[in-house]
C-alpha cells in the first residue's frame, strides 16, 4: 500500500494550518479540499414513542463510507486483490454519532468491528444502533395525530470546512409495503425521507453538516376509541337517562351526575399521562370536556326544572286559562323529556364528530 512520506505529511500539515475557516471553501486552490463521508440507511424499525418525554426510539442499520488515500494500492501488484477486510481499530475511522439525541446504544461488539477496504481507498463499515431522539410532538389531534421526527448524524470532531456529509436510503426500504412494516402496534410508518442540513452559527467556526433521516408516523387510534371514546359516549347517554328518571328523587339524580363527572375526570387524568405537558388541549381532551359539560348541564337543568316547577305551577293554577293548563302540563314530564332528548343529541353529535376524524384517516 502507498503511504505518505514524511515530507508530504509536513506539507499537508502546513496546508491545514493555512486554511482560513472564515473564508468559503475552495478560496485557496492549493489548500486541501473537504473529504467526503456518506451514511447509507439499510434498515429502520420503530421501537417506541414516549409522548410525555417527546422522544422516539428507533433501531437503525447503517453503512458508513469514506475515503482514505493512504490505504489505496495497485491490485496488479498484490495478486489482483481488490479489497480486504480488517478490524476497524487497525485503520483510521471517523467518529459517527447522533446529534441532539437523548440516548444511543451501539449493538456491535467493540472487539469484532470489521471494515471493508477497497484498493481505491474507499472504506465501508456497518453500524447497528438504537437511537432515542428528541422529537417535538403536535398532539392537537390526539389520538388521530401524525408526527414527524428527525434522526441526525454528524461527525462532531470535524466542521463544515473539513468534511462534507451525504446520506442515502436503500431503494428497497422506501417501498410502501416495506415502510408500513417499520412501525409497531400503536404507530404506523407512512414515510421515510433523507436530507442534509447544516448547523450554522454566527462565527461560522462550528458549522457542520448533519445527515438527517426523517420519519413520518401515524397513531393507530383504535385503542383510544374502544377504551375511551366509545365508553365515554355510553356512560354519558346512560347518565343523562338516569338524571331525568321520573321516579328518582333529587339526591339519586345528583349522585348519578356526580359519578359521571368523577368518571370523566378520571379519564382526563389517564389521557394526561399519554401526552406532553403543553398548552394545547388535544382533540380527545376536548371530547371528554364536552361530555363533562353536557353532564353538568344535565344536573343544572334538573335542579332548575325542579325549582322552577315548584314556583310556576301554583301560579299557573290560579289563572285557569287554556294556555296556563298547557304550560302546566308542559312543565311536567314533557319539559324533562325535551331537555333529555336535547342533551342526548348533543352527546351523540359530539361522538360522531370525534369518530369523523377517524374516518378521515381510513
Amino acid at each position: 500500500m502507498s503511504k505518505l512520506s514524511g515530507s508530504n505529511i509536513i506539507r499537508l500539515n502546513s496546508l491545514l494550518e493555512s486554511v482560513d475557516r472564515f473564508k468559503p471553501i475552495g478560496y485557496d486552490p492549493q489548500g486541501p479540499s473537504r473529504w467526503n463521508y456518506s451514511v447509507f440507511l439499510y434498515y429502520l424499525k420503530l421501537v417506541e414513542v414516549q409522548e410525555p418525554q417527546e422522544k422516539v426510539s428507533v433501531v437503525l442499520e447503517i453503512m458508513e463510507g469514506w475515503f482514505d488515500p493512504r490505504l489505496s494500492w495497485d491490485p496488479a501488484s498484490y495478486g489482483n486483490i481488490s479489497s480486504i477486510y480488517t478490524r476497524q481499530d487497525k485503520i483510521w475511522s471517523p467518529t459517527l454519532t447522533s446529534f441532539g439525541v437523548d440516548d444511543i446504544i451501539d449493538f456491535r461488539d467493540p472487539d469484532f468491528r470489521i471494515a471493508n477496504v477497497a484498493f481505491t481507498g474507499e472504506i465501508s463499515n456497518y453500524v447497528s444502533v438504537r437511537v432515542s431522539a428528541n422529537c417535538r410532538m403536535d398532539v392537537s389531534l390526539f389520538p388521530f395525530d401524525t408526527q414527524k421526527c428527525q434522526i441526525y448524524f454528524c461527525l462532531p470532531l470535524f466542521n463544515i470546512k473539513q468534511v462534507e456529509i451525504s446520506n442515502e436510503i436503500y431503494d428497497g426500504l422506501v417501498k410502501k409495503n416495506v415502510i408500513s412494516e417499520m412501525g409497531n402496534s400503536e404507530w404506523t410508518m407512512i414515510n421515510l425521507t433523507n436530507r442534509v442540513d447544516t448547523v450554522a452559527y454566527d462565527d461560522n467556526f462550528g458549522n457542520m453538516d448533519l445527515a438527517v433521516f426523517e420519519i413520518t408516523i401515524r397513531r393507530n387510534p383504535l385503542y383510544y376509541i374502544y377504551m375511551i371514546v366509545f365508553p365515554s359516549f355510553i356512560i354519558n347517554v346512560i347518565s343523562i337517562i338516569g338524571v331525568f328518571l321520573k321516579n328518582a328523587d333529587k339526591m339519586s339524580k345528583l349522585n348519578v351526575g356526580l359519578t359521571n363527572i368523577m368518571t370523566m375526570t378520571f379519564i382526563l387524568g389517564v389521557m394526561a399521562d399519554k401526552i406532553p405537558r403543553t398548552g394545547i388541549i388535544p382533540l380527545l381532551g376536548i371530547y371528554i370536556i364536552i361530555n363533562l359539560v353536557i353532564m353538568v348541564l344535565a344536573i343544572a337543568v334538573v335542579s332548575v326544572i325542579t325549582e322552577f316547577r315548584e314556583w310556576a305551577v301554583p301560579r299557573l293554577k290560579l289563572k285557569r286559562g287554556s294556555v296556563s293548563r298547557k304550560l302546566e302540563i308542559f312543565l311536567g314530564s314533557p319539559l324533562e323529556y325535551t331537555c333529555a332528548i336535547l342533551l342526548e343529541l348533543m352527546t351523540t353529535a359530539n361522538f360522531f364528530v370525534m369518530i369523523g376524524f377517524w374516518f378521515e384517516d381510513l
